[in-house]
């Protein structure tokens, strides 16, 4: 693990901890994902969080492990459906 995001410092610390005490810590997982040498994230936040924050960890260019419940909507769903494909598709440029 090379970086941690919470946005209690604590949780993050406690993390960086039991994964050898070397991960970098955010509080912002946006300033994480802009990191280029990052390719992935698992994201398990507060379930609201999950697309918001998978959608823009695919348009940031990693792949994206998330848990479950990934949405609450056919909306959110088909928005985080296309978001892949995009991906996808740059991916094969």
């Amino acid at each position: 693990m090379v970086a941690v995001c919470d946005v209690q410092r604590q949780h993050a610390e406690r993390a960086r901890q039991e994964f050898g005490g070397k991960a970098d810590i955010y509080e912002d997982y946006r300033k994480l994902l802009e990191r280029k040498d990052i390719e992935a994230v698992t994201i398990g936040t507060p379930d609201h969080w999950h697309t918001k924050i998978a959608i823009e960890a695919l348009q940031a260019g990693k792949h994206v492990f998330c848990e479950k419940p990934f949405t609450f909507s056919k909306a959110e769903a088909e928005t985080a459906a296309n978001a892949v494909r995009k991906e996808i598709g740059r991916a094969h440029v």
